[in-house]
């Protein structure tokens, strides 16, 4: 019986360990995992979600399409963390995603205090980290580790004179003269503000009035007696979002139906919109996307937002959909070249490789800083209930309301 048993079932045997060892063979690649740390919740959190959908909608297309083909098809894994918008909290679920989930790249943290704390995490643990975020400091660190899609906010702040000077003499005919520069304390403001300021007194601009506040305003009073005294032409106002919508409604209450050229995050929000209502009118500033732009893939980008999230407004008003989608394209593409899941090897190529995305100017290339030499704003204005694109030209859907 023993032989027996032997005879038969050794021959069993080995076929079962042969289909045991074809079976791992053909099993499928672990899943590649992307860390993206943002403030999903706390004043922060409509932007920072944003940049999540637009992230998600991408990895959906890539795992659709068969995943990362030199990598096997592995799947992307998105792993969002909240960040809030208390600094340590950016850095404990950045360092978790790191060292827990085993991140091989990050995406975060949209606002720019988070990110200056993530970024310090992600270069402790060798893996890059590619941000939504404007700060200037973000690229002035020296870190090795961090990449910046968005231009510098000092940048922004002289597109924002420059686009808002054409685009009034344009529909007037006359050429602006004197502007009005108010800013919140936060980092990414202050510094819009000083490029505003700078780029002002370079084409010639008289600033008549001045005003720095702490954000988060419970009255509007400071700004709006400023604002009725000196009467410019331009209002430049940068902070967050509760205080852009404050002010604007607090000034066209009392008649004052300047151009207010806002920070690109405050503007570029459905919540701006939805509390304006028609007080939005006249409401613009510079972004680094928008949903109407006239550049191959855009629809077909909006198209599936929409179809993966039916119940969220649309069209979306936030650039950080669009900026989380192409960071979604950037890590394709860095990852099929890489081949690898080492975030070393990752780095190496996000510094060293020109992505095609469906971003103004097509393109993005990080120089040694991390930042994205192509970054291009453009300046879009809530008309008729819609955000759209008013400049530059070869961008231009509509024309401006002034």
């Amino acid at each position: 019986m023993r032989r027996e048993w032997s005879r038969f079932a050794r021959p069993a045997l080995a076929a079962a360990l042969a289909l045991g060892t074809a079976g791992v063979a053909q099993a499928a690649p672990p899943d590649i995992i992307v860390g993206a740390p943002n403030a999903l919740t706390g004043g922060f959190g409509e932007a920072s979600q944003h940049v999540v959908e637009g992230l998600a909608v991408a990895v959906d297309q890539i795992n659709n399409a068969g995943g990362i083909k030199s990598l096997g098809g592995a799947r992307i894994k998105l792993i969002p963390a909240d960040t809030s918008d208390k600094p340590d909290q950016a850095a404990s679920v950045t360092r978790r995603l790191i060292t827990q989930d085993h991140a091989v790249i990050l995406v975060g943290a949209n606002t720019s205090a988070m990110t200056m704390s993530a970024q310090i995490e992600a270069e402790k643990g060798r893996v890059p980290i590619v941000t939504t975020s404007y700060a200037d400091p973000i690229v002035q660190r020296g870190l090795k580790y961090t990449f910046k899609v968005p231009p510098q906010n000092a940048v922004t702040g002289a597109f924002t004179v420059q686009y808002a000077a054409k685009l009034w003499h344009d529909a007037t005919g006359k050429t602006a003269k004197t502007i009005g520069v108010y800013h919140g304390s936060d980092a990414a403001s202050t510094a819009s503000s000083k490029g505003t300021l700078a780029e002002a007194k370079k084409d010639g601009l008289t600033v008549v009035s001045q005003l720095a506040f702490q954000g988060g305003l419970t009255d509007p009073t400071a700004v709006l007696s400023t604002v009725l005294q000196s009467r410019p032409d331009l209002i430049f106002f940068s902070s967050i979002t509760p205080d852009t919508i404050l002010v604007t409604k607090a000034l066209r209450a009392v008649g004052i139906t300047s151009p207010v050229v806002s920070g690109g995050g405050s503007v570029s929000s459905n919540g701006t919109g939805a509390a304006l209502g028609t007080a939005a009118s006249g409401l613009m500033g510079v972004v680094s996307f928008n949903w109407d732009l006239p550049l191959p893939g855009v629809k077909e980008e909006m198209a599936a937002y929409h179809k993966l999230y039916p119940s969220k407004p649309f069209p979306p008003a936030s650039d950080t959909v669009g900026l989380g989608y192409a960071i979604g394209m950037i890590i394709d593409q860095a990852l099929e070249k890489a081949a690898t899941t080492d975030p070393t090897k990752i780095r190496d190529v996000l510094e060293n490789t020109e992505f095609h995305v469906p971003l103004p100017g097509g393109k993005v290339d990080f120089d040694q800083t991390g930042l994205n030499i192509y970054g291009q704003p453009i300046m879009v204005e809530w008309i008729k209930g819609e955000l759209r694109t008013i400049w530059p030209k070869e961008y231009q859907t509509v024309k401006p309301t002034f």
